[in-house]
């Protein structure tokens, strides 16, 4: 009798702790509507030309680059090569991606925009990809009267905005395009919205340790897996440029000297580089970097770099999360049909 009744028990506290799981509360990692400017609300007019303007080379000099051209869907969305190049070459940043960029508080490595319509460049005032002498050096009133001059054009302006092709609409096309950039169907988005059976036991794993023992979560936290801030992590500096100095460019305060915006972490897994310099061209090797604490020998490094002792199988569990980011919907966007 005594057995059976310390077996029930056993198998009570086990159903109770099976159900404690399974109610955790994963509801601050959702991700939240996307934030909308008043002077720039979405319409299907509106996303439909901003995605052919994106992918539009018409947008740069010499007709030769367009924004898709450094942002490449298949490559989560950032650049295929270590840097970006533009009518300047070889540039010092890796071209970060555009997926959940809708969320960002300021765009930009180094921060100097502060919404995705300043970030095209578009704007008078504001040098961005589309303007910017060394990148796609288009000269923005002569692309206005271009585009003003194609049909196609002007009527698709017409009907998302009352006074047609301006910059000011370029930008706010390209930027109501982008708010539509949204990893809501990855395998991790499905699982806090309910899907138990989303993750592996691997990703699942991996989600602890981000939490928890890899730290990731002090910089990439909830729900946008990013703390829209800006960090030394001692990244070696490669490229053209002998020195980046980030943040402080823009501040000009010592503490943001080496300190880049923590990028969101969806569709990482499909980056072909990482860091704002591309030193790093796996998961592998951006774990690796973490694991050993960065580099202490960096006088600027943020004081949250330390090293981890993740094991190989921590590691590799990690990696199995951070795919689990990936909405493979975003990595098929095609070119659409070009006036």
């Amino acid at each position: 009798m005594k057995r059976i009744t310390l077996l029930c028990g056993i198998l009570l506290a086990g159903g109770a702790w099976l159900s404690t799981a399974q109610a955790e509360d994963l509801s601050e990692w959702k991700l939240p509507p996307v934030p909308v400017p008043a002077d720039n609300p979405q319409s299907k007019a509106k996303i439909e030309l901003g995605h052919q303007l994106a992918f539009d080379t018409r947008l740069s000099k010499n007709d030769s680059i367009s924004c898709a051209g450094c942002h490449l869907p298949f490559a989560g969305g950032g650049g295929h090569t270590p840097r970006a190049f533009g009518h300047g070459g070889e540039l010092g940043r890796w071209a970060p991606s555009w997926v959940n960029a809708a969320y960002y508080t300021s765009l930009f490595w180094d921060g100097r925009a502060a919404s995705l319509e300043e970030q095209t460049g578009a704007l008078p005032g504001h040098m961005g990809p589309i303007s910017a002498p060394g990148e796609m050096g288009g000269d923005v009133d002569a692309i206005v009267k271009r585009l003003k001059a194609i049909p196609a054009y002007n009527k698709a302006f017409g009907k998302a905005f009352k006074d047609g092709v301006t910059r000011q609409n370029i930008a706010k096309a390209i930027a109501a395009y982008e708010r539509t950039l949204i990893a809501r169907n990855s395998p991790f988005q499905r699982y806090v919205n309910g899907d138990s059976k989303a993750l592996s036991a691997a990703a699942k794993r991996g989600f602890e340790l981000f939490q928890n023992k890899a730290l990731c979560i002090e910089c990439h936290t909830a729900p946008l897996l990013t703390d829209n801030a800006f960090h030394n992590i001692g990244v070696p500096q490669v490229g053209p440029l002998k020195e980046d100095k980030g943040r402080y460019a823009v501040t000009k305060d010592k503490d943001d000297i080496g300190a880049f915006k923590t990028p969101s972490l969806y569709n990482s897994a499909s980056f072909l580089f990482s860091m704002h310099d591309g030193a790093f061209s796996t998961m592998a090797q951006v774990i690796d970097h973490y694991n050993r604490g960065g580099d202490p020998n960096n006088a600027h490094q943020d004081g949250l770099i330390e090293p981890l002792h993740l094991s190989a199988k921590e590691q590799s569990d990690l990696i199995a999360f951070l795919q689990s980011l990936t909405d493979p919907t975003l990595n098929h966007i095609h070119r659409p049909a070009l006036p």
